[in-house]
């Protein structure tokens, strides 16, 4: 599809195909058997971890791969290169991908898994800030429409869609100070990227069909960081890169943001906890930091921590990341991101970089289940950065 306009309200439809949900009685107490979607990526293994610690669930994983036991080898494989460990003699694998008709499966395992199903965490997304929303949309879009349909086959079922603190990107919400826990208000525009686009259309069209009777349930997160126990990240974060690349060229970006880091184990727990409690179903929920770090700061208790920093101007370390691209070129896709507008810097051109994030229903939804968003203190913050500073990232 083209994108023709930048009013992205135009595009939060419901597909006539799509029809009404089955009505009737949702499981109302802990579920016996979980969809998990995006299984094999980075929050996807967390997710699928801390499913299967917090209940006595099976979890069906719709996997891209040949067969199901390539798609438990990739799902493996996840669970080793982050030192996780999960019971997966209660996970099954469905080979599929979200953006294909019906997931990619034929008539009898639609229908075996729109019976058999309690609820669906969808977790699978494209995360590529750099392509359009047109190729996007198939998986990002696409694919929450497919889920919807499956949620509302055979007997109506909690969908839990993971969405992105970038949907505030809106120029609705430009100069606003604390964003709350509820539906998205505005038509779309401001937007500068594609990611963000992609997620609020995915969102808007869960609140639309939550109005026609679906039950689903917005779980926004923020900054997705690394392992605050390890402080590990995947090796193409764009913030380890992004420091990475100041510890290495001696230079730091003199501009001014919030860092709403979420570290991706209290991400996938926060997640998991509400999905497997129902009663907590059918609302929008903030896995987001409450208490984010100023850049600045950040740079600060590296320079006490005694790493050589000098703040410059965000074009002058543009053009010494650039210069240090021969040299490393895994830097590459950070540069690419930077060079949309070097003079501000990617980090400093959105609304979420100087906004708060109310997440007070989140966490009384959490109460009782040991779930806290960690503070982004001084441990925690030497824990990432010495995670990046001592040794490459997973």
């Amino acid at each position: 599809m083209t994108i023709g306009s930048t009013d992205l309200l135009a595009y939060v439809t419901l597909p006539s195909d799509l029809g009404d949900p089955v009505q009737g009685p949702i499981v109302t107490g802990t579920p016996e058997q979980v969809l998990l979607t995006g299984a094999t990526g980075y929050l996807g293994v967390y997710l699928l971890t801390e499913l299967l610690a917090r209940s006595t669930a099976r979890v069906v994983c719709l996997v891209r791969a040949a067969d199901a036991a390539a798609g438990l080898a990739r799902i493996r494989k996840g669970l080793e290169q982050f030192e996780l460990e999960a019971d997966l003699s209660r996970v099954t694998v469905v080979t599929g991908s979200v953006e294909r008709p019906r997931l990619g499966l034929d008539e009898q395992a639609w229908q075996a898994l729109a019976r058999s199903v309690d609820v669906i965490v969808h977790a699978a997304a494209n995360v590529n800030f750099m392509p359009p929303l047109d190729r996007l949309w198939p998986v990002n879009v696409g694919g929450t429409l497919n889920l919807l349909r499956l949620a509302g086959d055979a007997r109506l079922k909690p969908l839990h869609l993971v969405s992105s603190y970038s949907v505030f990107n809106d120029a609705a919400y430009a100069g606003v100070a604390t964003v709350t826990e509820e539906p998205l208000a505005g038509e779309g525009r401001g937007f500068r990227r594609g990611y963000p686009m992609s997620k609020w259309i995915a969102e808007r069209v869960g609140d639309l069909a939550r109005d026609r009777g679906w039950n689903v349930t917005t779980h926004r997160l923020g900054l997705l960081w690394g392992d605050a126990r390890t402080g590990r990240s995947k090796a193409d974060d764009v913030l380890t890169m992004n420091l990475q690349a100041c510890l290495e060229l001696g230079l730091a970006q003199d501009i001014d943001f919030l860092m709403h880091v979420t570290p991706v184990d209290f991400a996938a727990a926060a997640v998991a906890s509400v999905a497997l409690a129902p009663v907590h179903a059918n609302r929008h929920y903030h896995a987001i930091t409450e208490d984010p770090i100023n850049w600045r700061d950040l740079v600060a208790w590296m320079q006490r921590d005694g790493h050589m920093l000098e703040l410059v101007p965000p074009m002058d370390w543009y053009n010494s990341l650039c210069a240090a691209l021969p040299v490393h070129r895994e830097w590459t896709s950070l540069a690419l991101l930077v060079a949309q507008d070097p003079a501000r810097s990617f980090w400093s051109d959105a609304n979420i970089f100087s906004m708060q994030f109310d997440a007070s229903r989140l966490r009384a939804a959490l109460e009782g289940t040991g779930v806290v968003c960690p503070p982004l203190d001084d441990r925690l913050v030497g824990t990432y950065v010495n995670a990046i500073a001592g040794a490459t990232p997973i």
